[in-house]
């Protein structure tokens, strides 16, 4: 009798697991799909900025001159690179998973379903990639953006931005503490799309996804 108490126990958890999963899916689904309204831009472009994924990650790419100035003192740009994608995700994930080849279940499990802390991610391109989506942004935009990626660094009264040392992957990115807590309700994906947001950008209404935001900027006029 007791053993199929537990086993009926089991089967509701079971079922109620698989729901929730269907439930998030089917949410980040619709959700992804349907565009924001932001307000018409009639000012021009005077910066080129871009988005990019790993099929996975989503990066927002900023040229290097968007980093001058004292609020953005611990950031020094290596000479000859003119572009820096910047990210943010869980730090475990992003520390201990150079590669996919070293993805390991605990922290995929730990990353999703704990909040965790959270780390930006700094990587110096010399040139524009192909694959790169290209963003027109006029200067309110810039302001705008500049403005949601300073507050996603961790930063402590007049210190500068707290560089995690002997962190990088290469000779060619950086990690700094970062703001806020990474969970399945708020992932790279989803910073990456609220920056967007931020910065007046047609993008998709909540997208867990890369997909989800990416299809939105191939659409921009």
């Amino acid at each position: 009798m007791k053993v199929r108490i537990v086993f009926r126990y089991i089967y509701r958890v079971s079922l109620s697991l698989i729901a929730a999963v269907v439930l998030y899916l089917l949410c980040a689904m619709v959700l992804s799909l349907i565009p924001t309204r932001p307000k018409a831009q009639t000012c021009a472009s005077t910066m080129p900025f871009y988005v990019t994924s790993n099929g996975i990650h989503l990066d927002i790419i900023v040229p290097r001159t968007f980093f001058e100035g004292e609020q953005w003192e611990g950031i020094d740009v290596p000479d000859a690179i003119q572009y820096i994608a910047v990210g943010w995700g869980d730090k475990g994930f992003y520390l201990e998973t150079p590669t996919w080849a070293d993805l390991k279940l605990s922290t995929a499990l730990k990353a999703l379903f704990w909040k965790s802390e959270t780390a930006m991610h700094l990587t110096y391109y010399h040139r524009v990639q192909s694959h790169w989506q290209k963003l027109e942004l006029c200067p309110e935009q810039v302001h705008r953006l500049k403005a949601f990626l300073f507050h996603s660094f961790l930063k402590l009264d007049d210190a500068p931005l707290q560089v995690i040392p002997d962190a990088g992957y290469t000779k060619l990115d950086v990690f700094f503490e970062a703001r806020g807590n990474y969970s399945i309700f708020r992932t790279c994906n989803n910073w990456a799309n609220q920056a967007l947001k931020a910065a007046q950008v047609k993008t998709a209404i909540w997208s867990p996804f890369d997909w989800g935001v990416l299809r939105h900027i191939e659409r921009q006029p």
